[in-house]
């Protein structure tokens, strides 16, 4: 009993990081939502306003909104959580082995395993009618990948690779270490197909930490993962199937060359 007590606070204090991170990424968000709304209300009364809120209008303002404060939104997050992240990691970190000439590995497989995965789902899509998947952002396209595609990525290995693993590295075994983080990292998706991807590329990632000893190897190959994805739904349609699938069958060989890479790599 005292054993399995002891346990639940463990994993207690290994959530914690990811629900303050998140919690504290909605109140900034949140802030902006006040000061938009602030703006809004304007001389309505608290009736007025709280019918106004319930409208299209007012939800499409706040979208337009929100999106054009999405990279001060973001920035902010990073000022606040990075140093903070950081120093929390700094304790786990070791002796890397990690060298200029291993950059491209994370990276091909970051673009192989997103075009695979993306292309199969656009695909997929035609048939399933899957909605909401293919959603492209109205933010400007150098903004997703600032926010998105670059500091996204470093935020989330900070708080999962960097931080929950190596917590959960202490009371657990490393395979149940492994299989925990992915799937706590896949329970913070907002969806059922994006948490089984990220399940399964959060052990991809969890390798490429424990192969290098560094964050940087899963940071550069996260950064890949989200910038091909934003480049997908902002420049492919639904026009260029052939090409989807010449992609696909680049992404496959890229992949095998890199598992003959990998086994000679040290």
């Amino acid at each position: 009993m005292k054993n399995s007590l002891k346990y639940i606070k463990n994993i207690f204090k290994v959530l914690i990081w990811p629900i303050v991170f998140t919690i504290g990424s909605f109140l900034i968000n949140y802030i902006f939502v006040a000061i938009f709304n602030s703006k809004e209300k304007g001389t309505m009364n608290d009736t007025e306003f709280m019918k106004y809120i319930s409208t299209i209008e007012y939800q499409e303002k706040l979208s337009n909104y929100i999106n054009s404060k999405t990279i001060f939104i973001v920035l902010i997050t990073a000022l606040i959580f990075i140093p903070i992240l950081y120093k929390v990691f700094k304790k786990y970190r070791t002796k890397s082995n990690f060298k200029l000439k291993n950059i491209a590995i994370p990276i091909a497989l970051g673009i192989s395993i997103s075009l695979i995965y993306n292309i199969i789902l656009f695909q997929l899509n035609n048939f399933l009618n899957f909605t909401n998947i293919f959603e492209v952002s109205s933010i400007p396209i150098i903004i997703q990948i600032i926010c998105s595609g670059i500091l996204g990525p470093i935020l989330e290995e900070l708080v999962f690779r960097g931080i929950v693993y190596n917590k959960l590295k202490k009371f657990n075994k490393k395979k149940v270490a492994i299989i925990l983080t992915s799937l706590i990292f896949a329970l913070f998706h907002n969806n059922i197909i994006n948490a089984i991807y990220a399940f399964g590329v959060s052990l991809i990632l969890i390798y490429l930490y424990e192969k290098y000893k560094t964050l940087k190897a899963p940071i550069l190959m996260h950064i890949a993962l989200n910038t091909t994805i934003i480049l997908m739904l902002n420049l492919i349609t639904k026009n260029f199937i052939i090409f989807n699938l010449y992609l696909l069958i680049v992404s496959i060989i890229i992949l095998l060359v890199l598992k003959i890479y990998l086994k000679k790599d040290v």
